[in-house]
């Protein structure tokens, strides 16, 4: 697309600030009742786009279905385009936690795949292909151990093969339902409180 039209867009046609361009360092900051959170993130490219606070900027999109099993109307906190050459664009979808259990991870998960189809979504509408994806979560506690027994309701049926969440976490078998389970890459960030008890942490991408 002829940068002067993706900007047009973005502009004129989008409403104000709801996609910010970046270089290569970009403060990313939560405010909840538990608590403020800042990630500094850090990229190779030095020509991005940004949309803060996905999650509060009405990006519902009203064909989707409304079952809340299926989070279709949530979204993660942060969503990141990279420049990475030409059309092509790695997408970050960031999530800001402060502790992760089996059913929040649960929950992030659902965000992460309806964000994906919404930043697939946008991507296309400004005519950039999305070339690589990456999911992060930032933490300051985590667990992710099974509980210590399962509820019948919760057994998964014989013949499937059960995927552990700590794995998942730990970017060895991430994937999302679409039918079929699609691998992504998931990158946990630990957070640390500094002393006015705000989380903070880095996250670089510079490879």
């Amino acid at each position: 697309m002829n940068k002067t039209k993706r900007e047009f867009i973005i502009d004129e046609l989008m409403i104000p600030n709801f996609i910010e361009q970046e270089k290569n360092r970009i403060l990313l900051q939560e405010f909840e009742d538990t608590g403020k959170s800042e990630l500094e993130v850090y990229l190779k490219a030095d020509e991005n786009l940004c949309i803060r606070n996905v999650d509060k900027k009405h990006t519902e999109l009203q064909f989707f279905q409304k079952d809340k099993r299926k989070s279709m109307f949530k979204r993660v906190d942060h969503i990141i385009y990279e420049h990475m050459s030409d059309s092509d664009w790695r997408v970050h979808l960031i999530e800001m936690k402060s502790w992760v259990g089996v059913d929040k991870w649960k929950e992030i998960k659902g965000k992460f795949r309806a964000s994906y189809l919404l930043a697939q979504g946008i991507a296309s509408m400004l005519e950039m292909n999305v070339a690589g994806i990456c999911l992060y979560t930032t933490y300051e506690k985590v667990d992710l151990h099974p509980l210590p027994v399962m509820p019948v309701g919760r057994r998964l049926p014989v013949g499937l093969s059960q995927i552990r969440p700590q794995d998942e976490w730990e970017g060895k078998n991430c994937g999302l339902n679409f039918g079929t389970r699609i691998p992504f890459i998931h990158k946990p960030v630990r957070m640390t409180r500094n002393a006015d008890q705000i989380l903070t942490g880095i996250l670089k991408e510079q490879s």
